[in-house]
């Protein structure tokens, strides 16, 4: 019994550290590659020392297509007391598109962008990503990211 207690504590503990090192994110950014379109996306990133794990997710619409990324980074961070911080990392992308329609021009058609052949109106794909950037310190922190 006070060996369960004892894990107990010391789970609760944990938890209660890593939820006060959580930083949620919001962001606006621009895909400058295929899609040039700008997305809105969401983001997490849960500290472990100097790495992080970090899951975000990015949508944008073209046409009457909706895209979608998501994805897991671990980074390596470099965080300063003051002024900037900076870090970068890499991680596995899941790639979606809803409502894709190869026969109508209204749809998200295969010019690059789409690289998977489908025949149904959703597409699914992994890949890979890269990703650095500048934070900024204080409560409000500010960040610049570059994918």
């Amino acid at each position: 019994m006070c060996r369960r207690i004892t894990l107990l504590l010391v789970v609760s503990t944990l938890v209660a550290v890593a939820a006060s090192a959580i930083d949620l994110g919001g962001h606006l950014g621009y895909y400058d590659n295929d899609v040039k379109k700008a997305y809105v996306g969401a983001d997490l990133m849960f500290p472990i020392g100097m790495v992080a794990i970090s899951p975000n997710i990015d949508y944008t619409k073209v046409h009457k297509s909706g895209l979608w990324w998501g994805a897991v980074d671990v980074d390596l961070r470099f965080p300063q007391r003051q002024g900037l911080s900076y870090w970068f990392g890499a991680g596995p992308t899941y790639y979606y598109v809803t409502n894709y329609s190869e026969g109508s021009s209204g749809g998200y058609g295969r010019n690059g962008a789409v690289f998977a052949a489908a025949s149904s109106d959703k597409i699914k794909e992994w890949g890979w990503d890269v990703n650095g950037g500048i934070g900024f310190s204080g409560t409000f922190r500010p960040y610049i990211t570059a994918r």
